[in-house]
């Protein structure tokens, strides 16, 4: 035989109010970095790292800003600046520690040209030997193009593309590939002046 509760015994008992916990908002740099600082006197140490991650997510947000704006925007060719895969970019550097990466597509006709910009990555510093290798970059099909005090490798890329790899303080990583230019058009349009642009957003 089942047990009703009486209607008076659950008057007593009101229904919790309907919420929706929505999305948590993110941390901005200031609010991180005071987080962090009061768990550490807490000595609440995990809660002081994710107080750091917020800040420097914060940051790479900023810094992708900063980097569209000084890539070229050449004329007479489309661009698209696809969505930050914010999640992607969360585990790819706290698995492999490959820092944070910016991208940006570019066509005109049957003309295209693709840039990922890799930032602050640890793991760039292993390419630096060789960028200071000319034979090794001559034996792979490439030349070495200077940019002031950065590095360059272009090489062809397939039957009508070039591949052009700067490296910037050891850190960065800007890789352009493109299909149906030049190698001097593609040069023209990553030119020094774009490479100085990058120095706000990437330079020490």
């Amino acid at each position: 035989m089942r047990t009703l509760i009486p209607f008076a015994i659950l008057a007593l008992f009101p229904a919790l109010p309907q919420e929706r916990s929505g999305a948590k908002k993110a941390l901005t740099f200031t609010e991180g970095i005071d987080a962090a600082k009061k768990a550490v006197e807490a000595e609440k140490y995990g809660a002081a790292i994710a107080g750091l991650q917020a800040a420097i997510k914060d940051l790479q947000k900023k810094q992708r800003v900063q980097i569209l704006a000084a890539l070229p925007k050449p004329d007479g060719w489309q661009v698209e600046d696809p969505a930050a895969d914010e999640q992607a970019n969360d585990v790819a550097a706290g698995l492999l520690g490959v820092g944070h990466s910016v991208s940006r597509r570019y066509s005109k006709g049957d003309k295209s040209m693709n840039v990922e910009v890799t930032a602050n990555s640890p793991l760039i510093g292993m390419l630096s030997m060789v960028f200071n290798n000319p034979t090794l970059i001559q034996a792979d099909g490439g030349e070495l193009v200077k940019y002031g005090a950065h590095k360059a490798i272009l090489k062809k890329s397939g039957d009508n593309g070039q591949e052009l790899t700067i490296l910037m303080h050891d850190t960065h990583l800007i890789k352009v590939t493109s299909d149906g230019i030049a190698a001097d058009d593609l040069l023209k349009v990553f030119d020094q002046a774009c490479i100085d642009r990058l120095e706000k957003p990437l330079g020490k």
